[in-house]
């Protein structure tokens, strides 16, 4: 049995990824999808009638067939989780992608990423800041990931090509439906330029609303940091920094015009931690470098996280070293002012460094 054909069948599905993917760990044998032919009690559990026989028709009807038959015919290729050269970076994600299809140099997703994001409907200091930003940061040795989207994840992906940087455009549909369409001349040079445009959906699926938001733990898992140029209250952006911040990467964020709606979310992420505010590349670039050294382990380079802690961390963690800890004890003990230790507990928090208790206390991550 070719495996890959039952990860190309689940990827022509509508549904949700999470749902396939639940469906697909209920089986001891990844073969036994393929023997399904009721709907049974089992199926039950995970899928409803519709979706039962949407796989059905799906494996069943010709659609498989032609579209294997496409793929082999197409520059689109695709790895599996069972692939040598299947991204590292998507090991930590809780549902991880089943399949990625893409066109282009997939090595560059276990390279050093940055990840560059921000509303659809942008105004023209979010163009120049995302631009400069990418330019900056695609100049620094980062290829540059974002969504292929209108607004500002098209500018992260036309800042980057400017200094002919390697760009990332993950996609919420297929590599046959480049959403918008105005972006396809975009993609083309994101390929040319040695970038790649990646996918977990089939090449004839289109994008959905909901394939948005699961398109963005993609592009979240990918960078070492992100960064949001503009953002509206509502926009998008925001579910990436959410699964950003739960994959414990590094968060920044420009700071807007205070009386635009386009920056509203923005800014309400620095109320919310203060620290990641940025207004110069360098200082993107100088925390990134300074949490992740080089090394050489033998026959290979890889990419080691270091944690780089300041003196007040370290004065926080050894309160916290014997026992959990109330937030009043902390403060007292380590003399930081209220405001500051407040944020320092956010971010250690977020880095994975403590956890936060009941009734205002804190403990130590691996306790």
């Amino acid at each position: 049995m070719n495996l890959d054909k039952i990860f190309i069948w689940l990827s022509m599905s509508d549904m949700p990824v999470k749902k396939l993917y639940d469906w697909v760990l209920s089986y001891d044998n990844l073969e036994d999808l393929w023997e399904v032919k009721r709907y049974d009690n089992h199926v039950m559990q995970y899928l409803d009638g519709d979706e039962f026989q949407e796989l059905m028709t799906i494996r069943d009807g010709g659609k498989l067939d032609r579209m294997i038959e496409h793929i082999e015919n197409s520059r689109i290729k695709y790895v599996t989780p069972l692939s040598k050269d299947y991204p590292k970076c998507f090991n930590g994600l809780e549902v991880p992608p089943l399949i990625i299809y893409y066109i282009g140099d997939i090595s560059l997703l276990d390279t050093r990423c940055f990840t560059i994001v921000g509303s659809r409907v942008c105004t023209r200091y979010g163009v120049e800041q995302t631009e400069r930003f990418a330019s900056a940061l695609s100049k620094a040795g980062f290829a540059i990931v974002s969504g292929l989207a209108e607004g500002i994840d098209g500018h992260a992906h036309v800042g980057t090509l400017a200094v002919k940087g390697k760009a990332i455009g993950v996609l919420a549909g297929g590599l046959d439906y480049i959403y918008p369409a105005i972006n396809v001349q975009l993609a083309r040079d994101i390929v040319s330029n040695g970038g790649v445009i990646i996918s977990e959906k089939a090449p004839d699926v289109n994008p959905k609303n909901f394939t948005f938001v699961q398109r963005n733990r993609l592009i979240a898992a990918i960078g070492e940091g992100i960064l949001v140029t503009e953002a509206g209250e509502k926009s998008g952006a925001l579910h990436t920094v959410n699964f950003a911040l739960d994959l414990g990467k590094d968060l920044f964020v420009i700071p807007g015009n205070c009386n635009s709606k386009s920056s509203e979310g923005s800014n309400n992420l620095i109320k919310q931690f203060y620290s990641c505010c940025v207004t110069k590349p360098e200082e993107i670039i100088s925390i990134i470098n300074q949490n992740y050294v080089e090394t050489t382990d033998a026959s290979k380079q890889k990419i080691e996280r270091k944690l780089l802690l300041s003196t007040d961390e370290q004065a926080i963690l050894a309160v916290l070293k014997d026992e959990d800890k109330h937030f009043d004890e902390i403060l007292e003990k380590t003399q930081i002012t209220t405001k500051n230790l407040l944020g320092l507990l956010t971010t250690m928090e977020i880095r994975g460094l403590i956890k936060k208790l009941p009734s205002n206390f804190y403990g130590l991550k691996d306790k």
